[in-house]
């Protein structure tokens, strides 16, 4: 599990301009099997100009973004969803599935994300659970943060005490193999940026990225 800020203080702006002008609808309508009884939240309706813009100007934040390219290798981003929780919705324990039918057909789904397009004092709960194993973390997002993890973990939204939550909803069908390939490209890439700070040479730099970019080949499926 992984948390960034990706978006800055006039994308938010411009974010939440965009949001007001969206509809929403209960997000059971969306919700397959037992998820259907642990899901309390609202969808934003996936139509309109003002949906489709901000979809897609979030959608090029993700693409161009160097951080979730370099280590997450991603091959497709999955259609979003847009959801909404106020005073006393919530999301139970559930994990996402690990196919999902699309317009390009069946794509694997092997990280999720949220990032958050409320700010933290927007609301009160909301937390995001993720249980990691033996370790379960309760994660409070500020607008702009974005927190990813596998798919395959068990997560769960708490309750909404105050205010109102809202935040893009995503995954990502990854290049990287499996869980080695993944801590080892992260691990190459954490020792990266740390080499960096120091002043090295052109020739220098070129070996680095060249290594990485055989380990990125290595790992990749």
């Amino acid at each position: 599990m992984k948390i960034i800020k990706i978006l800055d203080a006039s994308q938010i702006d411009y974010v939440k301009n965009l949001i007001e002008d969206l509809e929403f609808h209960d997000g059971k309508k969306t919700a397959l099997g037992m998820t259907k009884k642990v899901k309390l939240n609202k969808h934003a309706v996936a139509e309109g100009d003002k949906y489709q813009e901000l979809v897609s100007y979030i959608g090029d934040i993700l693409i161009t973004n160097q951080w979730l390219k370099k280590r997450y290798l991603p091959k497709a981003f999955s259609p979003p969803l847009i959801n909404k929780y106020e005073v006393g919705d919530g999301y139970g324990r559930h994990f996402d599935n690990s196919h999902i039918s699309t317009e390009s057909g069946l794509i694997k789904l092997d990280f999720s994300f949220t990032l958050m397009l409320s700010s933290k004092s927007d609301y009160e709960g909301g937390e995001l659970k993720i249980e990691t194993g033996s370790m379960t973390h309760e994660v409070k997002m500020d607008a702009g943060d974005l927190v990813i993890y596998p798919s395959s973990y068990i997560h769960s939204v708490l309750s909404i005490t105050k205010g109102k939550r809202v935040a893009y909803v995503g995954w990502i069908t990854s290049y990287i193999k499996d869980q080695f390939a993944f801590e080892t490209i992260n691990a190459y890439e954490d020792m990266h940026l740390a080499l960096l700070k120091y002043n090295l040479s052109e020739e220098d730099k070129l070996s680095l990225s060249y290594v990485q970019n055989k380990l990125q080949h290595l790992v990749s499926k």
